[in-house]
């Protein structure tokens, strides 16, 4: 049965991918209501299975690269992505079947429901990263051999900008300076793909499952109940179940702007049943690795959280302040990121990490730290 993406399930994806931003993937608020006035006046958006797609058919990712600052300042209309997508489709002579994600974390979760409102064109239940990451290679597209180009950006309707190459990191490199020359963000169209590639290079479903974390989180009250409902739908999924690591405050916070990125750590005391212990969690626009005792936790690919202890709230490494209140959570990343060909694109060397990823699962004792 098709599924359609109202405005009400718009608002569950939003609230769903705020928690799979690891910290990062900008602030969803603006895209959220650009993506429900797109099916206002354009009609709700179907959502298309991976795997009722013709191996023939054309898909066309999409997404808004840059600052998020200067995104919220500077308002899109929304029709830059529609143009990036007509671009892609004159430039490769096709016509798309669909159009679907780079990132399933954080506000570009959600550009992709604009650009099939304002194109007509379903949805794919799919993305490239099963959260969010900060750089255009940084897909599972990439790491299983499609090729980023062509590749348009946008960010005004009547003019955007064709890049080519045959290796998607010199995309990546001109993408980031040609969206720095255009006033720092832009909508972006790349790694188009046939129904056959998305089905081996995608991570599959994640708009499905990103709605139902959304639907089952839009009556929690706070970290606990947050955590309990996160724990149900991600323990029957293509993730693992979350872990909670540490309830406490923010005792120290480390937060430096470098090369345009934010990048720096922070510690956790402990308090209640956590009283005595410390971690350290250190981030480079997204959170990615955790420390207790100079004994790592979790590493990226997978997920880290920290969750505002009266809410539940996901905060970003924007909204991070001394003494706040916190959870510190992990969640399993789904299998195709812990693949070798991935953990060479994602990994914690990637990061300059230095140390192999080992899943959480392997580091963290059953039945250790929950609650």
């Amino acid at each position: 049965m098709k599924r359609y993406m109202d405005e009400q399930t718009v608002a569950a994806l939003s609230r769903g991918a705020m928690y799979l931003g690891s910290g990062g993937g900008g602030d969803v608020k603006l895209t959220e209501l650009m993506a429900k006035r797109a099916i206002r006046e354009n009609g709700p958006v179907p959502l298309l299975s991976p795997f009722h797609v013709p191996d023939e058919a054309w898909v066309i990712p999409v997404a808004i690269m840059g600052s998020t600052t200067i995104f919220s300042e500077h308002l899109p209309s929304g029709s830059e992505l529609k143009k990036v997508v007509e671009t892609i489709e004159n430039e490769k002579h096709i016509a798309a079947s669909a159009v679907t994600g780079l990132e399933i974390g954080g506000m570009n979760a959600l550009t992709p429901v604009i650009a099939a409102a304002l194109t007509n064109l379903p949805l794919l239940d799919a993305d490239g990263m099963g959260r969010a990451f900060p750089e255009l290679q940084m897909t599972t597209y990439h790491g299983f051999g499609v090729k980023a180009s062509p590749a348009v950006i946008a960010n005004r309707p009547s003019k955007t900008h064709l890049l080519l190459s045959d290796e998607n990191t010199d995309i990546e490199k001109q993408a980031r300076i040609l969206v720095t020359s255009l006033g720092g963000w832009a909508a972006i169209a790349c790694y188009p793909m046939q129904g056959w590639q998305m089905r081996e290079a995608g991570i599959l479903q994640t708009y499905t499952l990103t709605i139902r974390l959304g639907e089952a989180l839009s009556a929690a009250m706070d970290a606990h109940d947050v955590m309990e409902k996160m724990q149900q739908v991600f323990q029957k999924s293509i993730y693992g179940k979350p872990v909670k690591l540490l309830e406490g405050k923010i005792v120290d916070l480390q937060r430096n702007i470098i090369e345009g990125t934010l990048k720096g750590s922070l510690v956790v005391e402990g308090s209640g049943a956590y009283i005595g212990e410390y971690l350290s969690v250190f981030f480079h626009n997204e959170y990615l690795l955790v420390q207790k005792h100079n004994a790592t936790l979790v590493t990226v690919p997978d997920l880290i959280c920290v969750l505002d202890e009266e809410t539940g709230y996901p905060l970003s490494v924007e909204e991070l302040e001394n003494h706040g209140k916190v959870w510190v959570i992990a969640i399993p990343s789904p299998f195709l990121l812990q693949t070798a060909k991935m953990l060479d694109v994602v990994g914690p060397m990637q990061f300059g990490i230095a140390e192999r990823f080992i899943p959480m699962e392997e580091r963290i004792k059953p039945n250790d730290n929950e609650g």
